[in-house]
């Protein structure tokens, strides 16, 4: 497994995944198949261009945004495309190398992109690689794969990539699909609003069938659940998953001859719904584990299942007890007792659209207030802030466009700038006197993704002062190109100054990083970086951290380790995490 992002929901999750990693090959067909739009629409995206294509290299051609890639029945071996492990020539897509001649494939940006095949078990995308998930999906909105079966590609040995991995993603629906292992997870959703995935398999996976973290609004509707954690060294983890989020809900769903610790294990996510379901012929270590926040269990049956406890009891804190519709806490003999019937579902929240600010290319826009900062995010422009302070503060949160939105994270929203070009943000001040802060201490202060050529520049940026630890960064970029930081002072008590991973060109000139938690920077798999300039002090060691990087320099010399302090004087001197 790839080295994990240091940002506090991905070292949760390391942890939760080192518990059961690697599973089996699987070679699976679906049982069924599932009905499908006409030809020609595209499911929740009537305007979509419609493109068939018949192989891999083709599939690589055709995605984009607003664009319905129809995949002809028939098989899609992922590493047999020509450009595999190469440049696509597709800004949309690309390959990540996940081990020494594997690779998975990235999808970013593509807002409005439907993948739609001929129907469960007759379209069927496979990865090569045991380390690679199967499709990766980053930063785009209004997404949908229908009628697909992906899985990886059969062969003996172990898997610890998964299905289909949804990050920073809104608005997507995965629907008709076979998801199967050896893969860990067949849905894993991190830092995603609104996932629905309905009328779906999900099978022979070796850890879970869905996990979300640091998502709002995931269903998992009307889908077959089964054999999932058969072919893993250790039990599958849980066979749903919630971390750190808002809304989770299952609902409607067959889940039978699962062998797992848990069925639904919750930490620090309210709003969970898991009704109407039929559970059976299972192995759990526990049926329940749910921390700080309850759950609502009703409609469902617990039949023919070899349950060790209902509620988990081993952990430091206990697991609360599920209720049903009406509030009442159930007991152990009130589930087993539960009876299947349908449950009226509350509505999905809807999201809050504004439109984005038109403006010439190249126009300087001054914004004196937050409102009117986040109403000038777009490419093509300068956003000057006049004034002493700008608060991404409580009260925002619903509201976004195309070229911004919110996530929710444990104790607050986070700013997500996402598929911007040529963008300059700068204070109007010298000095760095103007000071654009955060108040959720779990967000990063701003999280770019998908951008290219972006510059922050004359800014203090931090999180507003208050008590208690943060776990967000202060600038954020994750598959940004480009990149320019000129002149910002980046304080705590943010994790990291600055935290970027998957990136390429990286210019961070005559900043000061301070008083961060964590260190200074943390770079992941970024291919040129230049520092230049820069003070770290105050923070913990090591003050730079760089893993999977290439043509990194500072102060012009090439960096070739892995962990730094800063001195005094400003330059590097190698650290121990010893």
């Amino acid at each position: 497994m790839r080295i994990m992002k240091l940002r506090a929901f991905r070292l949760l999750l390391a942890g939760l995944m080192l518990l059961s990693l690697f599973g089996r090959a699987a070679v699976a067909q679906a049982e069924t198949g599932t009905d499908l739009p006409p030809e020609g629409t595209a499911p929740g995206n009537d305007a979509a261009k419609v493109i068939e294509v018949q192989n891999v290299d083709e599939l690589l051609a055709a995605i984009g945004p607003n664009v319905t890639v129809a995949l002809a029945a028939g098989e899609y071996d992922l590493a047999s495309a020509a450009t595999y492990g190469k440049s696509t020539g597709n800004p949309y897509c690309r390959w990540e190398s996940v081990s020494e001649n594997g690779y998975e494939l990235y999808i970013t940006g593509a807002d409005g992109l439907v993948l739609s095949g001929a129907g469960m078990g007759k379209t069927t995308i496979l990865a090569e690689d045991r380390y690679a998930s199967v499709l990766n999906f980053m930063g785009c909105r209004n997404l949908t794969v229908s009628g697909i079966t992906a899985g990886h590609n059969p062969a003996p040995g172990y898997c610890s990539g998964g299905v289909l991995h949804l990050i920073n993603c809104n608005a997507a629906v995965v629907e008709g699909c076979g998801l199967f292992g050896g893969g860990t997870v067949g849905v894993w959703a991190e830092t995603c609003s609104g996932v629905t995935v309905t009328a779906s398999r999900i099978y022979e996976c070796s850890d879970s069938a869905v996990y979300a973290i640091n998502c709002r609004n995931v269903r998992v509707l009307d889908s077959e659940i089964d054999h999932n954690g058969w072919k893993s060294e250790f039990l599958a983890y849980s066979l749903f998953a919630c971390n750190d989020g808002d809304g989770f809900m299952v609902a409607g769903c067959r889940i039978h001859d699962n062998i797992a610790d848990h069925l639904l294990h919750c930490y620090n996510t309210g709003n969970i719904w898991f009704v109407s379901s039929q559970v059976e012929y299972n192995r759990l270590q526990s049926a329940f584990g749910l921390f700080n926040l309850a759950a609502t269990v009703d409609g469902c049956s617990f039949d023919q299942n070899d349950v060790i406890e209902w509620y988990v009891r081993g952990y430091e804190q206990a697991s609360l007890a599920a209720r049903d519709l009406e509030g009442k806490t159930l007991s152990e003999d009130a589930l087993e007792a539960m009876e299947l019937r349908e449950v009226q579902l509350p509505e999905a929240e809807s999201e809050e659209q504004s439109e984005p600010m038109d403006v010439a290319p190249g126009s300087e826009i001054v914004v004196t207030n937050t409102d009117e900062f986040l109403a000038a995010i777009g490419p093509d422009r300068t956003i000057v802030l006049d004034g002493e302070s700008f608060s991404l503060a409580d009260g925002y949160g619903t509201a976004g466009n195309q070229y911004y939105h919110w996530e929710e994270c444990y104790d607050g929203p986070q700013l997500v700038i996402t598929n911007v070009s040529n963008l300059t943000i700068r204070g109007a001040a010298e000095g760095n006197a103007t000071t654009l802060t955060a108040t959720p201490r779990y967000a990063d202060v701003l999280l770019f993704t998908g951008c290219e050529n972006v510059t922050v520049m004359g800014l203090t940026l931090g999180h507003s002062e208050g008590a208690g630890d943060c776990s967000g960064a202060v600038l954020d970029f994750a598959s940004c190109s480009g990149i320019s930081l000129k002149s910002c002072r980046l304080y705590g008590c943010g994790t990291l100054g600055v935290n970027a991973e998957f990136c390429i060109d990286l210019k961070i000139e005559e900043c000061e990083i301070y008083e961060c938690s964590f260190g200074g920077v943390v770079l992941y798999s970024v291919s040129g970086a230049a520092f230049t300039g820069c003070w770290i002090h105050d923070v913990p060691s090591p003050a730079l951290s760089l893993y999977n990087c290439f043509d990194v320099s500072w102060n012009g010399q090439a960096v070739d380790g892995a962990h730094y302090n800063v001195t005094l004087g400003g330059e590097l001197r190698p650290a121990s995490l010893g």
